[in-house]
């Protein structure tokens, strides 16, 4: 003859089970909102590693080239952009498929935070490391450095260590001049400037 939910209720209600059967109960109770508390911390954390890691995830590094070290690098962010649209620049295609599409606007939503794009143009007059790139930021380091983390796994920063120090610089001239245009074209706008090509 078994006992259902109820009348084991009522027994615990009015006291007539022993107190071990109860204390047995208590801690049933316990562990089972334990086990919801702790479930529901593990699903919080791989929702926030979604939000956090999986937009970088998917950012394929940009593949590295040769850079020619006999020239200084302000050569490449004073180029002008009508010597990549000439005939004789076959390095790249003029009219971009999906994937290239996909590519640069994923590229663009990283550059589209302030403190990346000052990160960026801080790194375009040369290597530097955390601390030098914190200073040129006005951000804090923590930040500095979960931006710089995202950079490097977007593929836009290279990092080398010299002792302690992580340097970083960056990937190749085409985001130099990225970066460049980008304020060349919020100058022309904040001073009411005429446009040109």
């Amino acid at each position: 003859m078994g006992v259902g939910g109820e009348e084991v209720f009522e027994a615990v209600a009015e006291g007539v089970l022993p107190r071990v059967v109860r204390g047995v109960l208590v801690l049933m109770a316990v562990v089972v909102m334990g086990v919801l508390v702790l479930m529901a911390v593990v699903v919080m954390g791989v929702l926030v590693l979604m939000a956090v890691v999986v937009p970088v995830a998917h950012v394929r590094p940009l593949p590295v080239r040769a850079v020619d070290v006999r020239r200084p690098h302000r050569h490449y962010v004073r180029m002008s952009a009508r010597m990549h649209l000439s005939p004789a620049h076959h390095a790249h295609p003029r009219t971009p498929g999906d994937e290239q599409f996909a590519l640069a606007a994923e590229l663009l939503a990283l550059l589209g935070d302030r403190t990346r794009l000052t990160l960026l143009h801080a790194l375009a007059d040369g290597e530097a490391d955390v601390t030098t790139l914190t200073e040129a930021c006005a951000a804090a380091r923590p930040a500095v450095s979960q931006h710089l983390a995202r950079l490097r796994l977007a593929g836009l920063v290279n990092t080398r260590k010299e002792g302690r120090r992580v340097i970083y610089s960056l990937r190749d001239g085409h985001l130099r001049r990225l970066v460049d245009e980008a304020l060349n074209v919020a100058d022309h706008r904040l001073s009411d400037r005429p446009v040109h090509d």
